[in-house]
């Protein structure tokens, strides 16, 4: 089990870097190939430090340098290989999911979605005589250690660097299926165009599993606040709540408050 909190600090800069990267690897994914100016400019850093980025990720498969920029390389896919963000901000997830369990009330269904927040929150459920539909391996793997739950993994396509199962064969189940509560993760949240993903499928899966839940919770760290990223999930509007770490900006949290619930401790 990992589900205590853990401490913070130490972690700033490395994190900065890391969240650039997964940044410049959407954009590439989204835009075909990327300039080290406009890069520069975008992210207020020298065009040296964008080479040093492109070069890591080039090293790691996900790109090919060009002369001045980057594209794609092969089949990478647009969100950072799941097992290269499961560390992001460990301490703030820990916490997350800590308080997210707690929410959690015995009896219920609910749909944990495909995030490294949830797989946390998965460790950390304590709630007696649970229905728990997924389309995470790393959820179903956790949960399939508790007999006293009753697991309902949902079919569909594998997504390999995501271990996540979505397509039109998932939209066809959710569609039948209703969750007293969602438990979700998102990669940007923005007042006016709202929660978002990097991936159309995982955007319209999401949609679905909202639109038939009576509560619906999003898990997101504090960094990816006032973010935007390519498909639209929802409007703020129709969260129940965002589950985030105690540290997010008061400023944030007032502005963000008019539109939902913010839940940072039980």
């Amino acid at each position: 089990m990992i589900c205590a909190a853990g401490s913070g600090g130490g972690w700033e800069i490395s994190m900065f870097e890391e969240e650039r990267k997964i940044s410049i690897l959407n954009k590439i994914q989204s835009d075909g190939k990327v300039s080290v100016s406009v890069l520069a400019r975008k992210y207020n850093v020298s065009e040296s430090t964008i080479r040093r980025d492109l070069t890591s990720l080039e090293n790691s498969g996900f790109i090919k340098r060009t002369h001045g920029g980057a594209i794609l390389q092969g089949a990478a896919n647009k969100d950072y290989f799941y097992n290269e963000k499961k560390n992001f901000y460990l301490s703030e997830k820990k916490e997350m999911a800590r308080v997210a369990a707690s929410l959690v009330r015995p009896g219920s269904t609910i749909f944990l979605g495909t995030s490294t927040s949830t797989n946390l929150m998965a460790q950390c459920l304590t709630s007696a005589n649970l229905t728990v539909v997924t389309n995470s391996l790393d959820v179903m793997n956790v949960l399939s250690q508790h007999s006293d739950y009753n697991l309902v993994i949902i079919g569909g396509n594998y997504i390999k660097s995501a271990r996540t199962i979505e397509g039109m064969t998932s939209l066809e189940q959710i569609s039948k299926l209703h969750f007293t509560q969602a438990y979700l993760g998102a990669n940007g949240i923005d007042l006016k165009f709202g929660l978002s993903t990097s991936s159309d499928i995982e955007a319209n899966s999401k949609s679905a599993v909202m639109k038939n839940s009576s509560e619906v919770y999003y898990l997101c760290e504090p960094a990816k606040f006032n973010r935007i990223s390519a498909y639209k999930i929802s409007d703020l509007n129709q969260v129940t709540g965002l589950i985030t770490d105690a540290s997010l900006d008061a400023d944030i949290r007032e502005a963000y408050s008019k539109l939902c619930r913010i839940i940072t401790e039980i």
